[in-house]
């Protein structure tokens, strides 16, 4: 690679923000410039710093490798710099969720970070398809700025004990090369429209880094925003506790929100291809373990079992009344439960109204149960009981025909 063709790389990629780390950038920016001149000893690097964009296939599920710097698109550049290109991720994450024969997705990440051109793009794509499989993000090494960004879109976040998460933000970086080209003898000359002011902008100006602070400040709410989207939570908690543009080891960063778990990737493999006893760990977490690695879920579940109770005691109570004062009476006070009356409000209020007459000839228990035992003579007698009337008539009948009886008697004598 000839030296103008490294300037012009420099170039390109110090006009355009970067979602990377300071190593990362440094790593490019170096190959570009040549501080790291010999190209074959970047492609005898380990096979994994080169695979970024390559699937495999492993018990139904795919792994798609997203490891070295991160770029829109694949060129000799990205292959000796262990780069990831994202046109290539999006290919191959497309077809693995097509096939009928991945049950799951695992990205495997290990990057710095990369260019912003294509991220949200591919992130998108992402958060779209864990609807469809399930998707889950491994963080072996590093999980930064891009690369996190991507692995934030996933449905699930694990990362190794050691992994370090973040570099939350967007970054531009130039070398100012006028005065030695000067010193060369070089004079470069630009001539912009008229119409077109700002289009060539000096960044060593304050006009021209304002500009660019603003620039990078638009593109990071975007970053911010599709962060608290993927793991349900709002931008403020993002920008202050998810690193502040730093980086965090995985326990912290799952402490944080920014991860679901600390783990290995046998165990996303298992759980995803449905080894028998993958998740029973799990699955069976107390609350201290979900205190520790899921507080907000933890959090939402007393939320739904204190509602849950509530509703049910509500249910008794209801049913209570509607047994004792009738239907009519609970229903009334369904309706000032509804209402959000508490019991407080309804004694205080009560002294403002007389209290209810009682209702005239109320039955009491002796005369429930008197009808009670009136209802079981007649069913054994098998029909109606005579009213008051019918027994004082058929008394009466009875001592006439007495008395008749014995007048009769004594004329015989």
């Amino acid at each position: 690679m000839s030296a103008r063709q490294c300037e012009r790389i420099v170039s390109a990629t110090t006009r355009q923000p970067w979602a990377i780390t300071p190593e990362g950038l440094d790593l490019v920016l170096g190959i570009a410039q040549r501080r790291i001149s010999d190209p074959q000893a970047v492609l005898a690097s380990p096979v994994e710093r080169r695979e970024g964009g390559r699937i495999h296939m492993r018990d139904g599920v795919a792994v798609l490798s997203v490891m070295g710097p991160i770029f829109p698109r694949a060129d000799f550049f990205t292959h000796i710099s262990g780069a990831t290109n994202i046109e290539t991720l999006a290919l191959r994450f497309g077809e693995a969720l097509a096939a009928p024969d991945v049950k799951g997705i695992v990205l495997h990440i290990d990057s710095p970070g990369g260019q912003i051109t294509g991220v949200h793009e591919f992130a998108e794509q992402v958060f779209a398809a864990r609807n469809i499989k399930p998707v889950v993000a491994y963080i072996s090494g590093t999980g930064a700025s891009a690369a996190y960004w991507i692995a934030s879109a996933a449905g699930r976040v694990v990362a190794d004990v050691t992994a370090v998460l973040g570099s939350i933000g967007v970054v531009a970086a130039w070398t100012d090369e006028r005065e030695a080209r000067r010193a060369q003898g070089l004079t470069d000359y630009e001539v912009v429209s008229s119409q077109s002011p700002d289009k060539r902008l000096d960044p060593a100006s304050a006009e021209g880094r304002d500009a660019l602070q603003r620039l990078l400040d638009a593109t990071a709410d975007i970053f911010i925003a599709d962060v608290a989207r993927n793991r349900g939570c709002d931008a403020a908690r993002v920008t202050e506790q998810f690193g502040r543009g730093g980086v965090m080891l995985a326990p912290e960063a799952v402490r944080a929100g920014m991860a679901d778990a600390v783990g290995g990737l046998e165990n996303v493999m298992a759980a995803l291809s449905g080894a028998d006893g993958a998740n029973k760990k799990e699955a069976h977490m107390d609350a201290a373990e979900l205190s520790q690695n899921y507080p907000e879920l933890l959090a939402d579940i007393r939320r739904e079992a204190a509602a849950q109770a509530s509703l049910e005691a509500k249910s008794a109570a209801f049913a209570l009344v509607a047994a004792v004062a009738g239907e009519e009476t609970a229903e009334k006070v369904r309706k000032i439960d509804a209402a959000g009356v508490t019991p407080e409000q309804v004694s205080l209020m009560s002294s403002f109204f007389a209290p209810a007459q009682a209702k005239p000839e109320a039955k009491t228990e002796e005369s429930d149960a008197r009808k009670q035992m009136l209802e079981a003579i007649a069913s054994v007698t098998g029909g109606p009981l005579p009213s008051g009337a019918e027994v004082q008539k058929s008394s009466k009948s009875a001592l006439v025909a007495d008395a008749e009886r014995r007048a009769a008697a004594q004329r015989l004598v």
